[in-house]
């Protein structure tokens, strides 16, 4: 059975909640089912040592835009987990930067969905990412 939009609506709004995400103000711009668009503002908890923005922040954040484009595509017994995630940094995200994160999916089999996320700073993707996700059921 498909999930409601009440309930992706909840779903979307706990993954916004977790410590990780809202720490660096990761927030939902607009979903449709097979893509999402997220954003944050690249701020000082972003910074790595050096003063630049951490790939790896980037890279945390962009999970979540490919969940968020794949979840609405799932029975409501079922559940996107990362399996493997492919990052590439292109260019650097700059302090202080509004971030777009656009998730994608690519392809959705029974047990897999492959997907695609990127980073966009005015325009001009910084980061891409291939993600596969597991679909995994959540039945008790």
């Amino acid at each position: 059975m498909p999930r409601s939009s009440a309930q992706i609506e909840a779903f979307f709004a706990s993954v916004l909640a977790v410590p990780a995400h809202s720490t660096f103000g990761l927030s939902l711009v607009r979903w449709q089912p097979g893509e999402a668009v997220l954003s944050f503002t690249a701020g000082a908890p972003c910074l790595g040592p050096a003063g630049e923005v951490h790939g790896g922040v980037v890279s945390l954040l962009l999970e979540p835009a490919a969940t968020f484009a794949l979840l609405p595509m799932l029975p409501d017994d079922r559940y996107p987990v990362t399996a493997d995630i492919h990052v590439q940094l292109l260019k650097p995200v700059r302090p202080g930067a509004p971030v777009e994160l656009v998730g994608r999916v690519l392809r959705v089999g029974k047990q897999l969905a492959f997907c695609e996320a990127s980073a966009m700073v005015a325009g001009e993707m910084c980061v891409a990412a291939r993600l596969t996700k597991a679909i995994v059921s959540i039945s008790a």
